[in-house]
């Protein structure tokens, strides 16, 4: 009965929600209906492939998320890099919405900054560009200067966002639990929970900015950097820090390409020590996240999503990763998975898959090519990956795309083995 009740509870505030956004629900009702139909003249032996039932269902649920926007496309975001709970058509599908978000006028940004900043927030800055630099699902960034000549940047959290997450959090809620029965091999109640933590961390950019003061005491490497935090300008929806000069990392490589294997290898060092040894990573490895200056050095920038590894996960990990690339001498790897909280499948499933990336696939495949076809293994083969894991797996894919991509070969040589040579 308790749980009914929770149920009837939960069903009574998503329709409120729904009937103050009823048509952004209306339409999330709708596509829902259309991929169970979608799935189900699958089942009725229709003459199309899983695969392009797939593909099918996931550009409907693409095109829901887009229109809907704000939390629909930070949920795409987040489960675009979920390659253990969805189908490859669906990641390559919502992985378009990752720059999705277009410009808000400035004048819906006022009211927020005068909250903020006090009404008098114009007399603070003797410049401000009303053009945004950058937009995102959450929050928007502005460049200006402060009336002490100092460049800054201003990231201003949109202002119906906070709102619209509420309503969107209940309606997830509601889905989550009528597709719990349909889809055993999945807590979706648990990701949901997950995804929406998730996101009401990043609404307060006191978060970030806490992130950020934490990142930065980190001993990085020479020549990775991190913005300086304006913390007495920073509130709970306005986040100052400087202006960081220079180009994007994708520019500043196709104008010097000739700089891509320091670059990038600095870059990949620089997250494997993060992983390895600090236990808290930048988890949000955004091309654009990346600003190369003048002298050759990277600054990173964005701490709205951070990874955070307790002491044991930091040293299963780290067993694993260079187990997995032969830094760890004669180990049964099998058993790193097992240790690092793999659960499920087969009991020789950890083992024989993680065997198979080793000798079939390293030989002739890029490592992250590899490692992302590891993961795909492990979801079809229903084991259970820890979501610490997920975090890890999708940073270092994202940085070794950019190594592909300008053909750098990987150094996994541990971070403490760099420091003695």
């Amino acid at each position: 009965m308790v749980g009914l009740r929770e149920n009837i509870g939960i069903g009574a505030r998503a329709l409120g929600s729904l009937v103050t956004g009823r048509g952004r629900y209306l339409r999330a009702l709708a596509t829902m209906a259309e991929v169970l139909a979608v799935y189900g003249r699958q089942r009725a032996r229709s003459q199309r492939t899983l695969e392009e039932v797939h593909a099918d269902a996931a550009l409907r649920i693409t095109r829901l998320c887009r229109r809907n926007g704000a939390s629909w496309v930070k949920a795409a975001q987040f489960f675009s890099c979920r390659p253990d709970v969805l189908p490859s058509q669906y990641i390559d599908s919502l992985q378009t919405l990752q720059n999705a978000a277009q410009p808000v006028h400035f004048d819906l940004l006022k009211p927020v900054l005068a909250e903020a900043l006090g009404a008098d927030w114009t007399s603070r800055f003797s410049e401000f560009d009303l053009v945004p630099v950058a937009t995102a699902s959450i929050a928007q960034v502005h460049r200006a200067r402060l009336v002490s000549g100092e460049e800054v940047a201003v990231k201003i959290r949109l202002p119906e966002v906070a709102r619209l997450f509420e309503q969107d959090s209940r309606i997830f809620r509601l889905l989550s639990r009528l597709l719990a029965p349909l889809v055993h091999e999945l807590d979706v109640v648990q990701v949901t929970e997950q995804l929406l933590a998730m996101t009401a961390a990043e609404l307060d950019l006191r978060n970030e900015a806490e992130n950020l003061r934490r990142f930065a005491r980190l001993p990085h490497p020479a020549g990775i950097s991190v913005p300086v935090l304006h913390d007495d300008l920073s509130s709970e929806s306005v986040m100052i820090t400087g202006w960081v000069h220079g180009h994007r990392l994708r520019e500043y490589l196709d104008v010097h390409p000739d700089e891509a294997s320091r670059l990038l290898g600095a870059l990949f060092a620089s997250y494997l020590q993060q992983v390895t040894r600090f236990g808290i990573y930048q988890a949000d490895p955004h091309p654009g996240n990346f600003i190369v200056n003048d002298a050759g050095e990277i600054t990173i920038l964005d701490f709205g999503a951070i990874g955070r590894l307790t002491p044991e996960e930091v040293r299963h990990y780290s067993h694993l990763l260079y187990g997995l690339m032969g830094f760890a001498g004669d180990v049964d790897v099998g058993d790193l998975f097992a240790r690092a909280g793999f659960v499920g499948g087969n009991p020789e499933t950890l083992r024989d898959l993680s065997m198979y990336v080793l000798s079939d696939r390293l030989s002739g495949q890029h490592p992250l090519e590899a490692m992302q076809e590891l993961m795909e293994k492990f979801r079809e083969q229903k084991v259970r990956i820890p979501d610490s894991y997920i975090g890890i797996s999708r940073v270092l894919i994202t940085i070794g795309g950019f190594l592909m991509t300008y053909q750098v070969p990987f150094d996994w040589t541990p971070p403490e083995r760099r420091v003695q040579h």
